[in-house]
Order: structure tokens, then sequence, then C-alpha cells
């Protein structure tokens, strides 16, 4: 075992990539498609990258970034589901190890109950503060809508249908942009910018999708109407797991309930896949827990030198 200690992590994409489709709790938000875009436009702090390497192969990564004396892992802010990557014979002494060697304060939190960063010890005489972080609202496939919902779901395609609107369809990363215009125009209608109002998020998304495309995770659907998008759904699926990151429609369109109609659709496409589960992520939407969604903990920890205060 050895613990390699780097500024960036590009070089590591195709054994990144192999350590991801070993580790069984890797999501989307852990892979080189998702984190190397987002740390190429969301470049601030210098990067603190643990790679651990059993011989030739990757069995660990933690890609770390510093901000205001801490460290955090990429994806903190913009993304979900925060970890890094780990090999399942990865001795999680050497995580410890490593973390305690970097000395530095830790500001971790989304992390899922069983991850080696949540579970490895502090260093001796250092404050840690940790607890609950927030809940992702995931819905088993199958779904068990209510009653209510599966109500809505046939009044709105009926609709959408009488008013013009098509089938919805899966797009490409092409889709990106028309996404980020019906997602801005949205929040404006409510007086509010959106985050794709800042090019940074916005450059990452096109720039995630496109890789995600290339290795079959992205699934973006997509409704029209005379052949003009009027609703658009960012879904990733992997490892039988899908996860609805961001969507948008035209406020115009807003009594025909598109929203409702695409994510039915994209819940379909999913089962119909078998996959297991549909994860809404973050946020306390009524709307979610209408599907049958259930709340998933994730949690936080943070971790300080005994002479630095733990905020």
């Amino acid at each position: 075992m050895r613990i390699e200690l780097l500024q960036q992590a590009d070089s590591l994409e195709e054994a990144w990539w192999d350590l991801w489709r070993r580790d069984p709790c890797a999501t989307p938000f852990q892979s080189p498609a998702w984190l190397l875009p987002w740390r190429r436009h969301y470049d601030d702090g210098e990067s603190v990258v643990l790679a651990f390497w059993h011989g030739e192969r990757l069995v660990g990564l933690l890609p770390f970034y510093r901000l205001d004396g801490r460290l955090l892992l990429w994806g903190a802010g913009p993304s979900d589901r925060l970890d890094g990557l780990f090999d399942p014979a990865l001795d999680r002494k050497a995580v410890q190890w490593a973390v305690n060697g970097l000395g530095e304060p830790l500001d971790l939190f989304q992390l899922p109950a069983d991850s080696p960063l949540r579970q490895a010890s502090a260093p001796d005489g250092w404050q840690e503060r940790s607890g609950y972080s927030e809940n992702c609202a995931v819905l088993p496939l199958p779904a068990r809508p209510s009653a209510k919902m599966n109500q809505n779901v046939r009044y709105y395609r009926r609709r959408a249908i009488r008013a013009g609107v098509s089938e919805p369809e899966q797009a490409g990363a092409e889709m990106v942009g028309q996404l980020a215009e019906l997602h801005t125009r949205r929040w404006n209608d409510r007086g509010e910018s959106g985050v794709f109002a800042d090019e940074r998020f916005r450059s990452w998304q096109q720039s995630a999708a496109i890789s995600l495309e290339r290795v079959g995770i992205l699934r973006l659907f997509v409704s029209r109407m005379a052949g003009r998008p009027i609703a658009a759904l960012f879904v990733m699926a992997a490892k039988r797991k899908a996860y609805y990151y961001i969507g948008g429609f035209d406020p115009e369109y807003a009594k025909l309930g598109l929203g409702t109609v695409l994510v039915s659709h994209a819940i379909e496409d999913c089962e119909r896949a078998g996959l297991e589960s549909f994860d809404f992520l973050r946020g306390h939407e009524s709307y979610k827990y209408r599907w049958g969604a259930v709340d998933e903990s994730t949690f936080a920890r943070k971790l300080a030198p005994s002479m630095q205060r733990v905020a």
C-alpha cells in the first residue's frame, strides 16, 4: 500500500473509473465524469487529492480542496451525496491514517452513514463536531404513489396531450442549454435568478453531461410543443439507482403540470430498466413524498486541531 498526495487528478481518470466500478456504494456524484468537470469550473483553492494504491491498482480516492483554511470534498456546494471512493478490500485504517496525516481541518457533509470518512477516528487531541446533515428523498422502485398523485398524473397527461405537447422523450447532452433556459425562466418568473445564472454552474453542467452521456449514465428527458422544448429533467442512472438532479419548464405552461408528467415518465423509464430506486436528492418538497419517497439521512463531520475552534 502506498498513498500519493496530488494537486490534480486528471491523470487518474482511467484508474478512477476502474475504482468507481469496484466501489459498490459509488454514485454518479463520485465519478470522474461529474467531478473532473466540476473541478475545472470551480477551481477555488488548492486541490489536495489522496490516492491509495495497491501495486498499480487504485484502491481509494479522496479528492479534497482547501478553502478558507479547511478541506472540503470536491463537489461541495452544488453537488449531492458527497464521499470518497473505496475499494471493498481497502483497509479502513489506511483512510484514517492518511486523513490524520494531513493535519488540516476537515469540513465534511452529505456523507452516507457507512462512509469511512465518517467512521475514522479523529486524531488525538482534536476537536470534533458531527451529526445529521440533510435528508435525501428516495423512492423505492417499482413506485407506489399516492392515489392523489396517480390521479394528478392521469389528469396532467390528458391536458398535455390536448394542448399539443408531445410524449416525453429521452434527449442527449446537447439539451442542457435548453434545460438551463427553461430552469432560469421558471425561477425568473418567481423573481429569482436560479442556479444556471452562475456561468460556472452552466458550463460545468454542459461539460459533465457530455462526459456522463459518453459512459451511459445520463438520462435527460424532454417534452416539446410544436418541436420546441418546454420542459426538461436531468437524471443520472448507474448501479441500479437513478438520481433526479435538476429540471425546468416554461412557466407559460405551468398549468399543464409538465413537471409531474416528466417525473412520471422518468420513473417509468427507470422501472422498465430494472432500477431499484429513484433518488430525488436534497430538499423537502411535498411532491416527492406523494410519489412515495422516504427520507434517507446523510451526515456531517467537522474536525480541527485542538488549538482551532470547530465552527
